[in-house]
């Protein structure tokens, strides 16, 4: 320990020992600490212990003691987590009551601790823990290994509670610090995974322990973070060694217990770097094999029986050492979850695809591993008012492809009495929705399909309807067996509730509990029908049920409650709400992560109060209007408005908000969608409809009219995403404020619009669908673009494997087909294309189009991706032309010629060249020799790329070094022509003379995002630039085609995202400079002899960690290499002196690396596919 620092401390004894180990973390340390700092349990003792950092985290924690007396720092070399947790232990008082550990990129919530430390209190018990957040800039997730954990639980045991076996880390913990020392507790110094050598021992040595279902702590799951490096070696030998010694401990201390924890290391623990196996290299592959067969030859030799069947084989396999069929089933597994095939009669087992000879006791099924699937795709009430439920069931892995094979049968049990059961009529119809949801490539289940009808006058009992739940189950028949289950949302935000009113104070709600389809009977005493303003008061109305006289309303918001009298006359009812009562409490506080959405606005409960003091909820009528009454003479109500509204469930919500409510969702003729509602007048400034993706986050924006509190949206799906439809997905809708940095507010749905939902149309092949999830919230889901045909895993397999095999035994065609690399680089493609064109080249011009988005030149003819057609091009084709790798299946022919282009001069590594780096994915690594045996030639942009791509793409064929021809246009004649149409493209009038700056990023390796994709980090202040430049440049942002995001802090006027604009190569034309990091485009824009920024804020991390280079890229580099935003404001404003002092880096760089670059790359090229 080198140094420690403390400031004044306060004079009564802390309660709590906070250690914080802080290792290079300074993008997350201040936000970590504040949330310690603000606790409501006050008396802490936090003890930041710096492991060695090398970044701006010493100076945070220094500024966080010097300011906060209960904060002091401690400074170590770095020595790893375990050590620095272990010193602070060590350097704290031992007479503080209680200890807990916090990681420095997590957030404690603003009471855990208080809420902890009361749990002990009064338990007794020598420690607590809690539930957790997983928490990543997609917001928070509750964390899989505490799903169980649904209630509080005072002095229990982890022999009585085994789910605890789950509970394994530290940070959600507080301990008794007699406790913790009494068994000499430490962290193992020097390894990974250090938490559960401590954690599982901890809770088999506590007397008692509390277990809080309310979440105590937010889990950053960092991508690159130590503890997620899958495939690294050390992870996974230090994972199992943690395993191993908690195993012996209980072998030792508590042997009956050892078999269950074996079992969940088999089930949890390992599965995670089992899975990782194909991604791993030799020496990964070799050390969980080595220690995993290891681990299992100490345990009971029939452990592995409790396991899943899927689990039973791997670990078979892995007894086995039988590696090349346990990856191949790996990989067969990340396309098939759980599918396997069914084989036996009485005596059923389970087959994987290439793998043979599994002992049968790997293999056995049991009833619980065929288990039904049933799902509930739409639930309506008719005209009739009888309920309609459509949706499929089948048994899983178990063919459904014939009527016969799934016969269903629907039941209503009552969930009060056993012997309530009520058949629901039931038919079982075509469901290929079944097959393409299942995600799944081996089994059809296109005749899972069933439509049920309830009538409630099934639900009667003694000829009346009666309070009660009803549970919806199927029953399945077919290939000798009879399953049954419950019916089921299609997922949790799909679990949303419909409601229909029988009349008389009684209504059905169709609902979920955990998932499972329940229709209610529900009973009300009042509800409210309409509502209006009179002079500061809200009055509402409605009618009164069965008798009831409450005397009451009772609206709660936290710890603030107003109750109101009723005014009857007879059935009818009246409450007099002063709008001031709701205006001056205060809005609550957001005190979740930033990456949490806010909630928007304050929700109070509203129920009846009944003469004793018991409590009814109040209903409100479906059609009820918000209302919108504005308020504004406090300060806490300014810009928003009281909302009196019925929610999914029929239950009246009163609230203070701005969010806008859509009551219209109509479509139109021609494809044309309107969106209408309200929103609170006063509060909104010139505002806009954002369409917002749910998985890559893309963001289409919609024009707004607004008038009179409400607002008016016209759009057409078909159309909306520049001119393109919307890509396939979940789009949400939000309004934002022109130029607002934020995400905006997101659009609700008023429960009677909600019922008229979905609403489908279709345009062009493709299905846009008007919906709500979560509730209430409105969206647009856009349909595949494929004919339902082509659709899913299993059509996808049936296609590569009978369609393309069978298409490949014809004839050749005289046809060349392009395609782009899923748009890394279309350039190259187009410019042989219309060299083709150029000579008359007498062949048929196809062009691979993805979900739509594709610009097709007007001499091709597009092929959708995935279609049978595009199977039948890559048969039959006699030329292919890609800038990318083309599917793993697919197989050059006699007679057929592939010319891959690549996408420009490497910079950073690629292919073999990673190999043994930690983004490395040894899979496709291994596959690199296949694939490349696939061209027939490769297109070398230059001699330095001719130096490095056939060794990293393991490529051993002829090597064609023309240019790169997408930069063909860079040396064309009437260059400046395209250049003038690109800005006329984007909007801008030949009078426009603002500098055009393009910002073109690479992706990062590390931030990894979903669907294959990566995030992309918003680096660039863009607020800052605007403020600096914004008067006579205008930026132009183009993301990688792999990174997912969107452009926050800066306006329209300014800022142009032009990702989706066809030819990066054009944009190059129309920019007067290029900022990038470690883009390819470096090199092609290098032939404009325009000045090239860098934006190298992370050049050692990802020069040394991520990725790394194929040149000396800080030596070669042509222009300077700039870490801030305020750096690259500099450089532009001297731009002519920032291009003078590296002319001569300039014309070296641009020698080197476009040597073979003229304008005539494309006619070389065209010269061999005619030759």
């Amino acid at each position: 320990m080198h140094s420690s620092s403390a400031s004044p401390r306060p004079t009564d004894r802390p309660r709590l020992t906070v250690v914080v180990p802080i290792y290079n973390v300074e993008d997350y340390l201040e936000e970590c600490l504040r949330s310690i700092a603000g606790q409501t349990l006050r008396s802490l003792d936090v003890i930041l212990v710096d492991d060695g950092s090398t970044d701006d985290s010493p100076r945070i924690a220094r500024a966080f003691a010097a300011r906060d007396g209960r904060f002091r720092y401690v400074r170590q070399d770095n020595a790893g987590l375990s050590a620095a947790r272990n010193t602070g232990v060590r350097a704290s008082d031992p007479q503080v009551e209680f200890l807990t550990f916090v990681d420095s990129d997590d957030i404690v919530p603003h009471d855990a601790y208080e809420r902890m430390t009361a749990s002990l209190d009064a338990s007794g018990s020598d420690f607590a823990t809690g539930n957790v957040w997983r928490l990543n800039e997609r917001g928070r997730q509750q964390a899989w290994q505490y799903k169980w954990l649904t209630k509080d639980r005072t002095r229990t045991h982890i022999t009585r509670d085994p789910e605890l076996l789950a509970d394994r880390v530290a940070w959600n913990k507080v301990f008794r610090r007699a406790f913790w020392d009494a068994h000499a507790f430490t962290f193992p110094e020097g390894r990974l995974y250090e938490d559960t050598p401590v954690m599982i021992p901890a809770h088999f040595l506590a007397g008692a322990v509390d277990v809080l279902t309310e979440h105590v702590y937010y889990w950053r799951v960092r991508e690159g973070s130590i503890t997620r490096r899958r495939t690294e070696v050390k992870g996974v030998r230090d994972r199992i060694a943690a395993c191993d010694s908690v195993s012996r401990f209980l072998a030792e201390r508590f042997p009956q217990h050892k078999r269950t924890y074996d079992l969940s290391c088999l089930r949890d623990d390992f599965v995670y770097f089992l899975e990782g196996l194909p991604m791993g290299g030799p020496e990964y592959r070799a050390a969980f094999l080595a220690d995993t067969a290891a681990f299992l030859g100490r345990a009971d030799a029939s452990l592995t029986d409790g396991l899943p069947v899927d689990l039973r084989i791997k670990w078979q396999l892995v007894r086995e050492g039988r590696t090349a069929e346990l990856i191949e089933l790996l990989a067969y597994e990340q396309r098939n979850k759980t599918v396997f095939e069914v084989r036996g009669g009485l005596r059923k087992r389970a087959v994987y695809p290439g793998v043979e000879g599994v002992p049968r006791r790997a293999s056995r099924l049991g009833r619980r591993e065929l288990p039904v699937v049933a799902r509930v795709s739409e639930a309506r009430f008719g005209a009739d008012g009888k309920l309609r439920i459509s949706g499929y069931a089948y048994v899983r892995n178990v063919e459904a492809t014939r009527p016969g094979h799934s016969v269903k049968a629907g039941l209503l049990k009552s969930a009060q009495s056993r012997v309530q059961l009520r058949r629901v009529p039931t038919r079982t119809v075509p469901g290929p929705a079944a097959t393409v949801d299942s995600g799944q490539e081996l089994h059809c289940y296109d005749y899972a399909g069933f439509e049920m009808t309830v009538d409630p006058e099934q639900l009667k009992t003694g000829g009346r309807w009666r309070p009660g739940n009803w549970l919806l189950g199927v029953v399945v028949a077919g290939h000798g067996m009879v399953r049954r289950a419950a019916v089921r949302a299609l997922d949790g935000a799909a679990a949303q509730s419909v409601v229909r009113e029988l009349g008389d104070g009684l209504r059905l709600v169709l609902g979920y509990s955990q998932g499972r389809l329940v229709l209610r009977v529900q009973e009300y005493a009042a509800r409210v029908e309409s509502h209006e303003r009179d002079g500061e008061d809200l009055l509402l109305h409605g009618r009164l049920h069965h008798g009831t006289r409450p005397e009451q309303l009772r609206l709660a918001h936290k710890e603030h409650t107003y109750d109101y009298p009723l005014e009857r006359t007879g059935d009818r009812f009246t409450v007099r709400v002063p709008l001031a009562d709701l205006e001056q409490v205060p809005p609550t506080p957001h005190r979740a992560p930033k990456e949490v959405e806010p909630q928007h606005g304050d929700r109070w409960s509203a129920n009846l109060v009944l003469p004793g003091g018991a409590l009814k909820s109040l209903a409100a009528s479906a059609s009820l209007p918000p209302g919108r009454y504005a308020t504004g003479r406090a300060r806490y109500a300014v810009g928003r408005e009281v909302c009196a509204t019925a929610n999914d469930n029929g239950q009246l919500v009163v609230e203070l908000t701005r969010q806008p409510v859509a009551d219209v969702a109509r479509w139109r003729d021609e494809g044309v969608l309107v969106i209408e509602g309200t929103a609170a007048q006063d509060s909104w400034g010139p505002a806009e409809l954002v369409l917002r993706h749910s998985a890559d986050l893309t963001e289409v924006t919609v024009p707004l009219e607004r008038s009179a509190g409400r607002f008016r949206a016209t759009l057409v799906p078909a159309t909306a995403h520049g001119g393109r439809p919307l890509p396939e997905g979940r789009w949400y809708l939000f309004l934002r404020e022109r130029n607002e940095a934020g995400d905006g507010v997101p659009v609700r749905v008023l429960a009677s619009l909600g019922t008229d939902l979905p609403a489908v149309r279709e345009c062009d092949g493709r299905e846009f669908t008007v919906d709500r999830r979560f509730g209430d919230r409105l969206l647009i889901a856009s349909g595949s673009a494929l004919a339902p045909g082509d659709r899913g895993a299993y059509r996808r397999h049936r296609l590569r494997t009978a369609h393309y095999p069978a298409q490949r035994a014809l004839p050749l065609r005289d046809a060349i087909l392009y395609t782009d690399g899923k748009g890394l680089d279309g350039g190259s493609p187009r410019a042989i294309h219309e060299e083709l064109l150029a000579r008359g080249a007498e062949l048929e011009h196809l062009w691979v189009t993805c979900d739509q988005q594709t610009q097709v030149p007007p001499a091709a003819r597009g092929v959708a991706e995935g279609s049978r057609e595009w199977y039948e091009a890559l048969a039959r084709s006699r030329v292919i032309v890609t800038s990318g790798h083309l599917p793993d299946w697919f197989e050059r022919r006699e007679g057929q010629r592939v010319v891959q282009t690549w996408h420009g001069t490497p910079l950073k590594r690629v292919g073999l060249d990673l190999t043994d780096t930690l983004y490395a994915d040894h899979s496709h690594l291994d596959a690199l020799p296949r694939l490349s045996a696939q061209w027939s030639v490769l297109v070398s942009p230059s001699r330095h790329a001719t130096s490095v791509l056939p060794r990293a793409l393991a490529y051993e064929g002829e090597v064609l070094e023309a240019g790169s021809p997408r930069n063909d246009v860079l040396f064309a004649a009437d260059r400046a022509k395209v250049a003038d149409r690109v800005r006329a493209e984007l909007g801008l009038s030949p009078e426009d003379e603002r500098r055009i700056v393009l910002y073109a990023p690479t992706y990062r390796d590390h931030l990894i995002h979903s669907g294959g994709r990566f995030r992309h980090e918003e680096t660039l202040d863009l607020p800052q630039l605007e403020r600096a430049l914004g008067d006579d440049h205008l930026l132009l942002v183009r993301r990688h085609p792999r990174a997912a995001g969107r452009l926050p802090g800066a306006s329209a006027t300014f800022v142009r995202d032009v990702t989706t604009y066809p030819d990066a190569t054009e944009l190059l034309l129309s920019a007067d400079v290029l900022i990038t990091d470690y883009s390819s485009l470096m090199f092609d824009f290098a032939h404009t002899g325009r000045p090239l920024l860098f934006h190298t804020y992370d050049l050692e991390h990802y020069r040394d960690t991520v990725r790394g280079f194929t040149l000396d890229f800080e030596a070669a580099a042509p222009g300077p290499l700039l870490t801030s935003t305020g750096e690259i404001v500099e450089a532009l404003r001297d731009l002519d002196g920032t291009a003078a002092r590296h002319a001569d880096a300039y014309a070296a760089f641009r020698q080197a690396y476009g040597d073979l670059d003229d304008g005539k790359a494309a006619a070389r090229v065209a010269d061999w596919i005619l030759g």
